[in-house]
């Protein structure tokens, strides 16, 4: 099990050390953290004190006028219990820069500045690496309290260019009671100049689950063991052929939506890589496999419109006869595409089978009128994925199994926040889970052997 005590106390120690010398400004009126509690609906900001705010936190340039400011509800963009109040200004060569203001604390929750390239490009050689973190530093002092700054591991660092320019970006990751909270930080990315060009934090706010009720390494591993299950599935890869993108496929075992990955820390359930509970494994079928659906002549909807389970019907009538001849290459389950506000389609997204195998990304999508039921295609007519793979040699997943167990021998504990928002207005909660710790890859679902990504 990887053990993140004494030695990451130092990482995060040196951290708030070199804050301390880099603090520019302080944090009054901002430190103290507000929950989803003190604010329901009611935004307790207006426009213009959003923007007073925006502007002590990052100066506006000579030039930039300010374009527009949106109110985010809870839950309606970021999908945070707080709402967000988002500015922009923009510049007459077309350069713009946006924020994202708490609308109770004031506190700045993103930064974003585009430089239009058409600029004169600057003179002056791009500042170093050393140079970057400091000023990463700074901005991080500025903007977020002590508090949080106490629970962030040593930044992971990286360059790149992008429109020709230098960057540099910094990400600071979150721990809780030693502990690592996956998808949790805040990133930093400047310029070649030092100039910040991006801000965000990425903060759950909620209760996190007690580590002091953890079962023992020894009986997570058991469960892992005995319940992890992958899916044998045809795994799309990128090939450069004579300098021409074409679509390969490889059959392997590994981890899809709804497949048992990570176990609860405390409570022993098994779940899947999104953080939501595994589903119970079922035998892949395809529309062949199901009877003649009629198609829905009256809606039972309100004001007579066709509910979510009619359209279901009617976009799987709509393949059994648009696609007849393919019924045993689409999988009988379609995924649930949500309707928007200026879309009123209900959408179901369809996946193709080879040979009885689901294929990754391979889908398309049926579209389904709620006041008429009428279905249609969303693009073109589709059509199967071209698979060349004429090995009947499958291994079971009980070998899969083993040959992952080999590779996977150690275990991490880590805090998790799932980003699947099955209710629209609640948060999903913090979890606490274990998982075993490998190098990235998947099993050969030819061979059994495994497949490092490493390499």
């Amino acid at each position: 099990m990887r053990h993140t005590g004494r030695k990451r106390f130092w990482k995060r120690m040196s951290i708030l050390t070199l804050l301390s010398v880099f603090a520019v400004g302080s944090f009054a009126g901002v430190s103290q953290q507000v929950h989803a509690v003190e604010q329901k609906s009611a935004k307790l900001l207006s426009e213009q004190q959003a923007v007073e705010a925006a502007k002590k936190w990052m100066d506006i340039p000579a030039g930039y006028q300010y374009s527009y400011g949106l109110y985010f509800e809870p839950y309606e963009e970021d999908k945070t219990p707080y709402g967000a109040w988002f500015l922009a200004w923009h510049h007459p060569d077309g350069s713009f820069i946006s924020y994202k203001i708490h609308p109770v604390s004031s506190r700045l929750l993103s930064y974003d500045r585009y430089d239009n390239d058409t600029k004169p490009a600057g003179t002056a050689p791009p500042i170093q690496k050393q140079m970057a973190r400091e000023r990463a530093l700074q901005f991080l002092a500025k903007f977020v309290p002590s508090e949080e700054r106490a629970k962030l591991m040593e930044p992971e660092e990286c360059t790149y260019t992008r429109y020709g320019s230098p960057r540099y970006g910094i990400k600071f990751k979150r721990v809780e009671n030693s502990i690592p909270f996956k998808n949790n930080s805040i990133d930093v990315v400047l310029g070649g100049d030092g100039k910040l060009l991006h801000f965000v934090r990425h903060w759950y706010e909620g209760e996190v689950p007690d580590a002091s009720k953890i079962m023992a390494e020894k009986a997570a591993r058991e469960l892992l063991e005995q319940n992890a299950e992958p899916t044998l599935y045809y795994r799309e890869t990128p090939d450069n052929l004579q300098g021409k993108y074409k679509q390969k496929y490889m059959l392997v075992y590994d981890y899809l939506r709804g497949d048992p990955q990570f176990v609860d820390a405390i409570s022993g359930v098994m779940v899947d890589k999104y953080g939501t509970l595994a589903k119970p494994k079922q035998p892949i079928k395809s529309l062949k496999d199901l009877p003649l659906v009629a198609a829905p002549k009256e809606g039972n909807g309100i004001k007579g419109t066709f509910t979510l389970e009619q359209a279901k019907a009617a976009a799987i009538h709509f393949l059994q006869t648009t696609l007849k001849d393919q019924l045993d290459h689409v999988y009988l389950e379609p995924e649930i595409i949500p309707r928007s506000a200026d879309w009123k389609d209900y959408s179901f997204k369809f996946s193709w089978l080879h040979k009885g195998t689901l294929v990754e990304y391979a889908t398309f999508e049926v579209r389904v009128n709620p006041d008429t039921a009428e279905s249609h295609f969303r693009g073109e007519h589709p059509l199967p994925p071209v698979i060349d793979d004429n090995n009947t040699q499958r291994v079971d997943v009980a070998t899969a199994k083993k040959t992952e167990q080999t590779v996977k021998k150690s275990l991490e504990l880590f805090y998790f926040q799932s980003n699947q928002y099955d209710d629209k207005a609640k948060e999903p909660k913090a979890l606490l889970l274990y998982r075993f710790v490998h190098e990235p890859g998947f099993v050969d679902g030819h061979t059994g052997k495994w497949i490092s990504l490493s390499d």
